[in-house]
């Protein structure tokens, strides 16, 4: 099959996207699939010389589909052609190509809803989303959706060396924003403020979040209604959940790291912001640093520290310290504790109880030969069974493949729709 992978080459260098998008053209190939890369510069509204190139690469050869990493490529979706009998048709439509958005963040984060076409479909890193797109884009109609936690490359390793040799005893990569510790919704003077949050929806959802932080977040805005009763029709949910789960990321990170750091383990803790946080003195702290840094730096680490808000999914830090033979601690448990037994690497922790997260560690530390041989087989687990090759089997089984008949030009400027 031939795939096409959108690509916003203007997005800045060395990061998840790029080997994401590495990834999948790897894993394709791997299964003598043909993926061709169509770049792009812009979010939304494309380019005129974009959406000529699009329509001369669609023209060229039949695409079984459009795979669409952060669905940042919506806007060539909402290309529209005008047909040879008159009627408009979107441009992936008229070539008879399912369009596959990718997530890679939460939902309401992403421009999933600004996907133009009669075949859409999701890729979900998170149980939970679906019930989050549910709730964010009321009305939107998909042809189908699937949970595809993200995956690593056997290339990104970076743990050659000997085990001795490792000079990180935990580690913490991530950055945090002082100001969104604070529940900004209620201040119309902060910088992170906005008109359409509900302040009072949002201290309700954040409240009943922080009361029980191990449950998918869909599940939390459950609690807040049967506090506050239902909400007013037309009610957006979008904008409270980019407020309130941009709180808990924050939180959670800030809350873990601190907990652990006054364990007394000696901690590396890399990303912006952590400069305005007390920390003790057993805690070296270093700047923000790029993809390729974050496998350096896993790859020097005995334990990694994940502070997650996919409870029932897995963000790519996770798999990606496995991979680097390190021990990762998470409080994602709700997928990754059937995924990865604690005996493969894996170790869970609860929000509730972060005291018992610094014993954790320590117990670990203090028995070098077990915490080695977790991180092999954490290893050995995620390179059999969460590559991107091992992903793409089951992607391409959701969409039913067809073959593009364009009967349609691409109208001149004027008449053309995004």
């Amino acid at each position: 099959m031939r795939i096409l992978l959108t690509f916003l080459s203007s997005w800045r260098e060395h990061t998840f996207y790029q080997d994401f998008h590495r990834g999948l053209g790897e894993a394709l190939r791997a299964f003598g699939h043909e993926p061709v890369t169509f770049s792009f510069q812009a979010l939304g509204e494309p380019r005129q010389e974009e959406a000529e190139a699009l329509f001369q690469q669609l023209d060229r050869g039949n695409f079984s589909a459009v795979l669409d990493l952060c669905c940042w490529g919506y806007g060539l979706s909402q290309i529209t052609l005008r047909m040879v009998d008159g009627t408009s048709q979107t441009i992936f439509d008229a070539f008879g190509i399912p369009h596959v958005g990718i997530l890679c963040d939460q939902p309401y984060n992403q421009a999933l809803n600004g996907i133009r076409g009669a075949r859409r479909y999701a890729a979900y890193p998170d149980l939970g989303h679906p019930e989050q797109v549910r709730l964010v884009f009321p009305g939107f109609k998909l042809t189908g959706e699937m949970f595809l936690p993200p995956a690593v490359r056997p290339a990104n390793d970076r743990s050659a060396g000997k085990w001795a040799d490792r000079n990180i005893d935990v580690l913490y990569i991530g950055n945090v924003i002082p100001l969104a510790l604070e529940r900004y919704w209620n201040d119309p003077k902060s910088v992170h403020w906005s008109k359409e949050f509900d302040p009072y929806f949002c201290n309700a959802l954040a409240d009943a979040a922080l009361e029980e932080p191990d449950r998918s977040l869909h599940l939390s805005v459950q609690a807040a209604l049967a506090k506050l009763g239902k909400p007013p029709p037309g009610f957006d949910f979008n904008p409270q959940f980019r407020a309130v789960e941009s709180h808990l990321r924050y939180v959670f990170r800030r809350d873990a790291v601190v907990a652990l750091a006054r364990s007394g383990v000696r901690m590396r803790v890399v990303g912006k912001g952590w400069d305005e946080i007390p920390l003790p003195p057993n805690v070296e702290l270093g700047d923000e640093t790029n993809y390729e840094g974050f496998f350096q730096l896993a790859g020097q680490s005995k334990i990694c520290l994940d502070a997650s808000t996919y409870l029932d999914g897995v963000n790519d830090r996770a798999f990606s310290y496995l991979l680097s033979g390190a021990v990762c601690f998470t409080n994602a448990a709700g997928y990754l504790r059937s995924a990865l037994g604690e005996a493969d690497g894996m170790r869970f922790y609860s929000m509730r109880n972060l005291p018992e997260l610094g014993e954790q560690v320590r117990k670990l530390l203090a028995r070098p030969d077990d915490l080695r041989a977790a991180g092999q087989r954490g290893r050995e687990v995620v390179l059999a069974s969460h590559t991107w090759q091992n992903r793409i089997d089951g992607l391409l089984q959701l969409i039913q493949p067809k073959s593009g008949f364009m009967t349609g030009v691409l109208p001149p400027p004027p008449t053309r729709r995004y």
